[in-house]
């Protein structure tokens, strides 16, 4: 989920213009509504209550990560708005009923959000363009096998200018310039002076470790992808075996986790689907009034320890869908995908009924997604370490979900997956449920 805190100018002004555009929305809505009284009757208080509401907003912004935009779009930044705003209201409403002497107007409150909401955002999407426009695009060099450099390259946007590569000498495609080979390293390096150093994990220990130790005598900033033992290593607790330093790894196994984390799954999964009943009636109403069929759609997946189950989710593809072509995953502007069905996946209501999942173990609300068996055994085969992410128990949401894309490879939704076995927890499931609020709202992110 990335590092938010704030890196340059920009961001800071950001969070300046957030503040002072909070005080005059709160201050515009007052006036609207001629509710000053309640203000005026206790000053003090309610110039607290202002610094305590900046302070909210400043952390709900931070952790939905607008004040580190440099490589985000404008969807991103209005989806990150939309529900910061929401749990500001949250917030304000829970200040008011904790503080009995605080009186915040429900008829205020909502006015100020239909001020607060267009507003920040204008502003926001303004500071996106000046920021995209004023901060120069950065020169990458990608160090890859050659049959690794399109898939790197792709990973570049609008921000960036391949220099070229460092590969194999064979390697010839004009599309990625090849600079040199591995060797040769120090002197690209030297004459070419790249902003960033894309390097790939399969390259070679010694390789890696030059091309690394190279970057920190110049003036860029160095991404490895890691591979599977470097996704192990990565955090793990330096320790002592004997008398010799040693890195200790293990998958981030407690006892009563486990138990903690069943506890809230249940208590999660039984909110929701409380909150969510009108929404499903009226789902499966549409579901059968528009499309011959079941409502629901019932798939074998392969969970924790390869056990397999069957998952739960409203239908969304015509009946039988795969009768003529067998198992194929879904993709974008799929034919099989019907009206309504394309609704409730922008919508993320089909899997709902996964909770049904939760509540009898098959799943936790926060996991690796699980994947039919035709798929997992395709993906033994092809993606190295694969396997491991059946040591802990499938989700409805994960790592990979709000860190990846729709197009994401299963290669690197495979890392997500394993650094999120390597350290979960209860304060890192919560922190993935508040960002799935986020990822709702947006359409790449749909999987």
């Amino acid at each position: 989920m990335g590092n938010n805190m704030p890196k340059t100018w920009i961001n800071y002004l950001q969070m300046f213009g957030d503040v002072l555009i909070l005080n005059a929305a709160v201050a515009l809505a007052f006036t609207l509504r001629r509710d000053w009284i309640y203000f005026l009757a206790n000053t003090e208080l309610h110039i607290a209550a202002l610094i305590a509401f900046s302070l909210l907003t400043i952390f709900i912004f931070n952790f939905y990560g607008l004040y580190n935009t440099a490589n985000k779009d404008w969807t991103d930044i209005l989806s990150a708005v939309f529900i910061s705003l929401v749990f500001f209201s949250f917030g304000v409403a829970a200040i008011t009923y904790v503080i009995p002497s605080y009186i915040f107007p429900r008829r205020v409150l909502f006015t100020f959000e239909l001020i607060y909401g267009p507003a920040v955002a204008l502003w926001r999407c303004l500071l996106l363009m000046i920021e995209h426009r004023l901060t120069p695009a950065q020169k990458v060099i990608i160090a890859a096998k050659p049959e690794e450099i399109p898939t790197l390259a792709g990973k570049l946007n609008g921000h960036h200018i391949l220099l070229g590569v460092i590969t194999e000498q064979s390697f010839r495609e004009a599309a990625y310039p090849n600079l040199g080979t591995y060797t040769e390293a120090e002197e690209i390096l030297t004459a070419c002076r790249p902003d960033i150093v894309l390097i790939s994990g399969n390259l070679p220990e010694e390789i890696k470790s030059k091309i690394a130790l190279l970057g920190l005598t110049f003036p860029c900033t160095l991404y490895i992808v890691p591979n599977l033992y470097e996704i192990m290593v990565g955090q793990s607790a330096l320790d002592q075996f004997q008398d010799t330093p040693v890195y200790q790894i293990r998958l981030n196994h407690h006892p009563g986790r486990a138990q903690i984390k069943r506890v809230i799954d249940c208590l999660v999964a039984v909110v929701i689907l409380i909150l969510t009943l009108p929404i499903t009636l009226l789902a499966a109403v549409a579901i059968k009034l528009t499309s011959p069929g079941p409502v629901f759609y019932v798939q074998e997946r392969v969970g924790r320890n390869h056990r397999r189950f069957m998952l739960y989710k409203f239908r969304t593809m015509v009946h039988n869908a795969e009768a003529a072509t067998g198992p194929v995953l879904a993709k974008r502007n799929d034919s099989r995908i019907t009206k309504v069905g394309r609704f409730l996946r922008a919508t993320r209501i089909d899997e709902l009924p996964q909770l049904l999942n939760v509540l009898k173990g098959d799943m936790s609300i926060v996991g690796p997604r699980p994947e039919r068996p035709v798929f997992v055994e395709r993906y033994q085969k092809e993606v190295p370490g694969y396997t491991y992410r059946h040591t802990i128990d499938a989700g409805i949401t994960g790592l990979a979900q709000v860190a990846g894309k729709y197009s994401t490879s299963p290669e690197d939704k495979l890392r997500y997956d394993l650094l999120y076995a390597k350290g979960c927890s209860p304060l890192f499931d919560l922190r993935i449920m508040l960002q799935t609020l986020k990822v709702i709202l947006l359409k790449d992110k749909a999987s």
